[in-house]
């Protein structure tokens, strides 16, 4: 027996992915826990959430420039199966990005209020007004946009077990940084 190499994403693309799941689980704890107390006291957590969501958006444009350059590895499946994995990792960044856009043009700092600061220093600039959409029109666009990108990423989590644990086909392996090579393949 000897060592098989098998595909992997670069491993930007990987820490950009990992990087990404960790930030959005950190925005999920933010938005679902002290934000969604009464009063002032969730506003003291607005800035640490919008800076992580500006670190999102940076990743995700790092990680699709990356990607731009960069091969994905080989997978074993058909183009169609190719074009619909694709259409939906699009759909997911999609999400992400109306979720952070949404995010932003919700944001008007209250009367009397000091603006929010990202990473405790850069002012968070205003965004334009859309039309007759009001922010707090925005805010509820933002909030059932999330619970859209929850079920994306449920459907991408389910997806990546059932490959793990039914197809066994090491699509997981791909975005892991474990040991590279597996054991299985006969010496010749």
């Amino acid at each position: 027996m000897r060592d098989v190499a098998r595909p992997r994403w670069s491993f930007g693309i990987r820490l950009f992915h990992w990087l990404t799941v960790l930030i959005l689980a950190f925005q999920l704890v933010v938005a679902f826990g002290p934000m969604k107390g009464p009063g002032m006291a969730s506003m003291n957590w607005l800035p640490a959430h919008m800076s992580a969501g500006v670190l999102i958006l940076a990743i995700i444009v790092l990680r699709l420039g990356w990607r731009a350059v960069t091969k994905a590895p080989p997978q074993p499946y058909s183009r169609s199966w190719h074009r619909a994995r694709t259409v939906f990792h699009m759909s997911i960044y999609a999400l992400i990005l109306a979720v952070l856009i949404t995010g932003w043009l919700a944001y008007r700092p209250m009367p009397f209020m000091p603006p929010a600061r990202l990473f405790g220093d850069v002012p968070v600039p205003i965004a334009p007004s859309v039309g007759p959409s009001s922010a707090r029109a925005f805010a509820f666009i933002h909030a059932k946009l999330v619970w859209v990108l929850l079920g994306f990423i449920g459907i991408h989590i389910a997806a990546a077990l059932v490959h793990l644990a039914w197809f066994r086909d090491d699509i997981m392996r791909g975005m892991s940084f474990g040991r590279a090579t597996a054991r299985g393949a006969s010496e010749e």
